[in-house]
């Protein structure tokens, strides 16, 4: 018997990048695992993909930022599945940061976008699912930061407030429904490769971050995926409210000291 066999997970944006290596990872630890994602066909074939290695995987096609759509993607799982164990809030809207620069030059409409897709959404998941949670005994949420909402950059500034309020959104959730038995921690990753990070990603860019980075390496989605399934768990019943880096220890230490390596 696995420690998830008879769990529920959603995982948002599961059909790409992290979220399908949490998808991936939860399903072979025996949980069943809902991926509510905008992408219906990639959805789709993850969940054909898994299933035909007999995993428990649902696809039901969502867009988070839209209340409603929650409010059905959250009935329907109910619905199923009877309840809702873990709930990793994945999905974010990364194709805005191409024009999200500094406070001066940024448009008001991209933050408001921006907040949309990454704190809305999660806030809108965590809303509906809480009540759930509750009357069925607790959970563990799992919100997907980003080191971005711990440190500034001369750049990306919506997508750095929308993180860190998403780091704030934990510890509220954290606070508010700990002692119903609902636990809530967020992941904070560097640069991790994906698909479309791996393809897009400038190389002289690439080198940079590994420069200042404590690792010889860029994180894969395996690198955060390990660490959902640990949070989802029950070895991990003493931690909430927590924020934890996947960075490669870019966060650890002042730029200069890497300059100052031997």
């Amino acid at each position: 018997m696995s420690e998830f066999d008879g769990k529920v997970a959603i995982i948002t944006g599961g059909a790409n990048g992290m979220g399908e290596a949490a998808v991936r990872e939860l399903a072979g630890l025996g949980a069943t695992v809902v991926i509510a994602d905008i992408d219906a066909e990639r959805a789709e074939k993850v969940e054909a993909e898994l299933q035909a290695l007999g995993s428990k995987v649902k696809a039901i096609h969502t867009d988070v930022r839209e209340e409603s759509q929650v409010i059905a993607l959250v009935e329907q799982v109910v619905s199923e599945f009877g309840s809702i164990d873990i709930l990793d809030n994945n999905a974010a809207s990364l194709e805005l940061t191409a024009n999200d620069p500094d406070v001066i030059s940024l448009d008001p409409q991209i933050l408001q976008q921006t907040l949309q897709g990454n704190l809305i959404a999660p806030f809108l998941c965590c809303k509906h699912v809480l009540p759930v949670m509750i009357e069925n005994g607790g959970g563990s949420i799992i919100n997907m930061a980003s080191v971005a909402g711990l440190t500034g950059d001369i750049a990306l500034t919506a997508y750095a407030l929308s993180k860190a309020g998403v780091i704030q959104l934990t510890r509220a959730v954290a606070v508010q429904y700990g002692k119903k038995n609902v636990r809530c921690n967020a992941i904070a990753p560097a640069t991790i490769l994906t698909a479309n990070v791996d393809a897009y990603m400038p190389e002289d860019y690439r080198n940079a971050y590994i420069h200042n980075s404590s690792t010889s390496y860029l994180g894969l989605p395996e690198d955060v995926s390990g660490l959902v399934a640990f949070l989802a768990s029950d070895r991990a019943r003493y931690m909430t409210g927590h924020v934890i880096p996947v960075d490669g220890g870019i966060t650890s230490a002042l730029a200069v000291a890497h300059d100052r390596r031997p």
